[in-house]
C-alpha cells in the first residue's frame, strides 16, 4: 500500500527535525535518501518523508521525545496507534509515522534499526554488523546520519524502485573504495549495482 493511501504526508523540514531529536536521550540518526544527500552534499531528487533512525532498545523513548505527537506502528500495509511497547523485528514492526495530532499530516517517519551497545547490526541478516562509529557518521555541525552503505544495503533488495535505482546511481561512484567494497561485500554475487562499485 502507497503511503499516501494512510494519509496525507507533510515531511518535516530536515533541519526542524533534527532540533527536535538534538537532545533525545536515545541514539538517533537521519536515515532514507536524505542522509545519502547530507554525505554527498547536494540533492537530486524529491523526498515523500523524513526519515529518522532509532536503536530498536530505545524506540521506547520515542514517547518522551515526541510527547503529545499522535504515533502509530506501520506494518502490512496498516496503521496501528502505538502504545510504546516493545517493537519486534520478527513483525516487521519497524516504521513508526508521526504526526504533532490526529489532525495533522504525517510528518516523520521514525525507522528502527537494530543493534547492541557496540555495533549497528543488519535486521535481515544479523551476519552483517558495522561497529556504531562506522554506521552513524555526522555533518560538519554534529547531525548525525545513516553511512550510505548501510542505506544502499536497505535499498538493493527486489523490488527495487526507481528512486533507489537513482539513489545507487548517483551515489556510489562518489564513495570512497572503502565504502565501496564493502557496499560490494554485502550486495547478492549477480546485483546490478555492482559495477557501480568499481568505479
Amino acid at each position: 500500500m502507497a503511503a499516501t493511501e494512510l494519509g496525507a504526508w507533510e515531511p518535516l523540514p530536515l533541519a526542524a527535525a533534527v532540533e527536535l531529536f538534538r537532545d533525545a536521550p536515545l541514539r538517533w540518526w537521519i536515515s532514507g535518501g536524505l542522509a545519502l544527500e547530507l554525505h554527498v552534499g547536494r540533492s537530486w531528487r524529491g523526498h515523500g518523508d523524513t526519515d529518522i533512525g532509532v536503536v530498536r532498545s530505545e524506540a521506547a523513548r520515542l514517547r518522551d521525545v515526541l510527547d503529545g505527537w499522535d504515533l502509530h506502528l506501520a506494518s502490512g500495509g496498516e496503521l496501528t496507534a502505538w502504545d510504546g511497547h516493545p517493537l519486534r523485528a520478527e513483525d516487521a514492526e519497524n516504521n513508526v509515522w508521526c504526526r504533532r495530532d490526529t489532525r495533522s499530516p504525517w510528518t516523520l517517519d521514525v525507522t528502527i534499526g537494530d543493534g547492541d551497545r557496540d555495533d549497528w547490526i543488519f535486521r535481515r541478516d544479523p551476519s552483517i554488523t558495522l561497529p556504531w562509529a562506522d554506521a552513524v557518521l555526522h555533518t560538519d555541525d554534529g547531525a548525525p546520519y545513516v553511512a550510505p552503505e548501510i542505506m544502499l544495503l536497505f535499498k538493493c533488495r527486489e523490488p527495487r524502485r526507481a528512486k533507489d535505482d537513482l539513489d545507487a546511481v548517483t551515489v556510489i561512484p562518489m564513495l570512497d573504495a572503502d565504502r565501496r567494497a564493502r557496499l560490494a561485500g554485502w550486495l547478492p554475487a549477480d546485483h546490478p549495482w555492482l559495477p557501480l562499485t568499481e568505479v
